[in-house]
């Protein structure tokens, strides 16, 4: 009873401090849901309501992580790209999230959805997998009550994210006690009547937060586009001709990157070199193979069609660091093997380690590199 009371205060303390705010929000929506879907921001990414308020016909799931952060002063990024097009790709994602966040999020939104994307980063897959500090910040307890309340999970497939999720969060014991809540009350049905009160009353605090920050932070910080044309088709050879022309002026150096960013690593280029030679087992071991076969797993279940996108990794960069060719070879492998698995389209870009202009710094897509992607996931989005 003590519990139940702490938490009705502190509740009650919140929404009197919030109760301005809200009758000036009350019922708000964001006015611009094209910009909202390819707005790259990390609040964004754990407001599951607003998102599913958001996604259209003309929407497309794509998930994925710090990539979406970079190139958004450039005209390749999604955001200006597909500005004028009839395609609305909503950006979910941003640094430390990986395949069991990404899980949870589709789990969470991915209602009524027919196709998702998931970008792969080579970095996810080290030994180790995700790190326990890494996911716990950036962890959607909103995202979790709708992957728990989600009635098309398998029970397999949602006590694989519940026991991970759990391991994960091992240093927050205050979060773990909140999610055993939910879980009694969601999944194995033993709840208390203070369980679902405390559960009910936490998940409309979620719900009541996100409808105040989330459309004030998209007014201060999102840039706006003009409205549509329907349905206008993008010369992918004219952008692709228009990114080697810019890399040429701008990347021309020994990795070629921006040269922005190659001024800033030339310094530390000495401490750089074959620096990785010993990673002979590079990506080929880790769990973040079984988190992407879980959300692998959340897409069969729910009747979603995935497509994995890898991307490479710098070739020059690599190569100069001595990271072994054929353990990063085992990394494309090993996901093309689960994608055929589990019946997978994939964009495979691994091809590209070494095309020019293809990257903005040693790991994150550049010029060219956007250009290429977001055609796969146009041709992807137009495909009956």
């Amino acid at each position: 009873m003590k519990r139940l009371t702490a938490f009705f205060t502190a509740f009650v303390l919140f929404l009197v401090t919030a109760a301005g705010i809200h009758l000036s929000v009350r019922d708000r929506k964001i006015p611009d849901s094209r910009t909202f879907s390819t707005w790259a921001n990390e609040t964004k990414t754990r407001s599951r309501e607003t998102i599913k308020q958001n996604l259209g016909p003309d929407s497309l799931l794509v998930f994925g992580s710090s990539e979406f952060m970079h190139g958004q002063d450039t005209p390749y990024h999604p955001s200006s790209m597909f500005a004028d097009s009839d395609f609305e790709p909503m950006l979910i994602g941003a640094g430390y999230y990986q395949s069991l966040s990404h899980a949870i999020a589709l789990s969470a939104v991915g209602e009524g959805q027919k196709k998702a994307v998931l970008f792969l980063s080579p970095q996810w897959f080290r030994k180790p997998g995700i790190l326990p500090q890494a996911f716990a910040s950036r962890f959607s307890e909103n995202n979790y009550l709708g992957m728990l309340q989600n009635e098309n999970l398998s029970p397999k497939t949602k006590q694989y994210i519940i026991d991970r999720t759990h391991t994960l969060l091992k240093d927050d014991p205050k979060t773990k006690d909140r999610l055993s809540t939910y879980e009694r009350v969601w999944v194995t049905k033993t709840a208390t009547t203070e369980d679902t009160l405390i559960a009910g009353a936490w998940q409309h605090f979620l719900n009541e937060k996100e409808k105040i920050t989330v459309p004030l932070l998209f007014d201060l910080t999102a840039k706006k586009k003009a409205p549509p044309a329907t349905d206008i088709s993008i010369n992918w050879t004219k952008w692709l001709a228009k990114a080697e022309e810019d890399g040429s002026r701008h990347q021309e150096n020994q990795f070629y990157i921006d040269d922005k960013n190659y001024k800033k690593l030339k310094p530390h280029l000495a401490k750089k070199k074959d620096l990785n030679k010993k990673a002979i087992h590079g990506y080929g071991s880790s769990p973040e193979y079984d988190d992407l076969r879980c959300f692998l797993d959340v897409c069969r279940d729910m009747d979603i069609e995935p497509l994995l996108v890898i991307l490479p990794v710098n070739g020059y960069y690599y190569d100069y660091t001595g990271f072994p060719r054929t353990a990063r070879e085992t990394y494309y492998s090993n996901i093309r093997s689960l994608a055929s698995a589990y019946n997978a389209e994939l964009a495979d870009f691994s091809t590209d380690e070494y095309t020019k202009y293809f990257f903005e710094d040693q790991v994150h897509i550049g010029r060219k590199g956007w250009v290429l992607i977001n055609e796969s996931l146009y041709n992807f989005y137009k495909k009956p």
